[in-house]
């Protein structure tokens, strides 16, 4: 009809939207002959990042308003034109600027009809020569993308430098300051992912990710913050699925079982636990707090068969020499902390006897490490379980004497489980079989005073 290439997709444009009754947006579309992934890419292309948020699915969005779907801001709107050929206005129809907040009305108002941004029209070529003008155009450009990235190595090295120090002053240090900290190191991380890196950069990130949200994880359950710690490990297991790294699977899978275990949810922890035991990463996280988590989550349940298979395990492969040290040391527990576990474990399962061993072992491990590599929660912990197996031994005295010193301790600043213990040992003394005795109430009482809120 002797129309010049360029001015056609605006005459299809006007025919759709007045023959047709098209939306605008829609209209623009295609008459650019566009698909809506197609306009997405380019609308990603425009802002300058090919791997920007622009999805077909939300332009169709768009494309629904106002009836449904999205309303397009104005930015919005003017890359889509950019990207059709036109000018933002041209995309509002009347039933659009009726629902326009009043600051985008004025706005569309107050500009003057620009000029129509339109790709500059090409001289008709044959189909062969076009195809060898355009295949490979900008692969280049493409491929240099990837050398482009917002992280170094100086970067990544502190990022581990830092999940390194707080895990291994977290013993010695107040938890609610660990948890700002680790706070501030999973931001930068996010804040690196939402750049461009290198294949090997992200997933260094995806594990930093992993291992800080599972170290927030454990320390909020030391808090007592249970939801908050199952949404960090909830975060922790996303970063793994996309690391696809066994040795992170584990660090997530430690941190679950403990949470779950300390939130009331014994079953679970075991399971959360065996599952960690089948990603095999060599020697840099031993499966010995795995094996007793598993084994405490059974006990509490009471079940027997299941807590002593367990226990057995970890005694076949304890290795009473690891201590303290290493990248991660967090999750590799002490070795009083280890026998404790076990101990917890057996005196659930009416085994007081080898408790009380258990128990003894961890209170000389405990004795023997240096100030530093001390967990101070241990030294309570310990005392409360001792003197809840001597209590089974039928032995008062001897549970008072490891207990009486938790008196003038200042138990109520602890974390979470040690009040829990506490007041499970309290319950004990106070139960039918002691009740009778004055000694087991009066020790009862003052257990309780020390563990209540807002003691001087």
């Amino acid at each position: 009809m002797g129309f010049p290439a360029e001015a056609i997709p605006a005459r299809v444009a006007e025919n759709l939207i007045v023959e047709c009754g098209t939306p605008p947006r829609t209209a623009w579309r295609l008459a650019s002959e566009l698909s809506l992934d197609v306009a997405a890419d380019r609308y990603n292309a425009l802002t300058g990042d090919p791997r920007a948020g622009m999805r077909g699915t939300r332009i169709w969005e768009y494309e629904q308003w106002p009836d449904r779907g999205v309303r397009p801001t104005v930015a919005a709107l003017r890359v889509l034109a950019t990207v059709y050929g036109t000018c933002w206005k041209s995309l509002l129809g009347l039933r659009d600027l009726e629902q326009l907040p009043a600051k985008d009305l004025a706005e569309y108002h107050a500009e003057a009809e620009p000029e129509v941004p339109r790709p500059k029209a090409r001289a008709p070529v044959r189909v062969e020569e076009r195809v060898d003008e355009e295949i490979g155009t900008g692969v280049l450009d493409d491929a240099i993308l990837l050398t482009k990235t917002n992280v170094d190595d100086t970067q990544l090295d502190d990022l581990w430098s830092d999940l390194d120090f707080l895990g291994g002053v977290y013993t010695r240090t107040a938890p609610e300051s660990i948890l700002g900290q680790l706070a501030v190191v999973e931001e930068r991380v996010s804040a690196m992912l939402k750049g461009r890196q290198r294949p090997k950069q992200t997933q260094d990130l995806l594990l930093a990710g992993a291992k800080c949200s599972a170290m927030m994880a454990w320390i909020a359950g030391d808090l007592g913050r249970y939801r908050l710690s199952r949404e960090l490990n909830s975060a922790a297991w996303l970063y793994t699925q996309y690391a696809d790294d066994f040795l992170a699977r584990r660090w997530v899978r430690t941190s679950q079982a403990r949470v779950a275990f300390w939130a009331g949810n014994g079953v679970e922890s075991a399971k959360l636990a065996a599952d960690g035991l089948t990603y095999h990463v060599g020697g840099r996280l031993t499966d010995a707090p795995l094996v007793l988590a598993e084994a405490r989550g059974w006990s509490s349940v009471q079940a027997e068969r299941q807590v002593l298979d367990a226990i057995a395990h970890w005694t076949s492969i304890e290795d009473p020499d690891l201590g303290a040290g290493g990248e991660d040391r967090f999750f590799n527990i002490t070795k009083d902390r280890r026998h404790y576990m076990a101990g917890t474990s057996l005196l659930a399962v009416g085994q007081a006897t080898s408790a009380l061993r258990e128990f003894t072992t961890a209170r000389e491990a405990y004795e023997k490490l240096s100030p530093e590599n001390r967990w101070e929660a241990m030294d309570p912990m310990i005392r409360i379980d001792t003197g809840r197996a001597y209590l089974r031994l039928d032995d008062l005295e001897g549970a008072a004497a490891h207990v009486e010193p938790l008196l003038e301790a200042d138990v109520a600043k602890q974390p979470d489980m040690v009040r829990a213990t506490l007041k499970l040992l309290a319950a004990e003394l106070s139960g039918p079989r002691w009740r009778p005795a004055p000694a087991a109430r009066h020790l009862a009482e003052a257990l309780q005073d020390a563990s209540a809120p807002g003691r001087p």
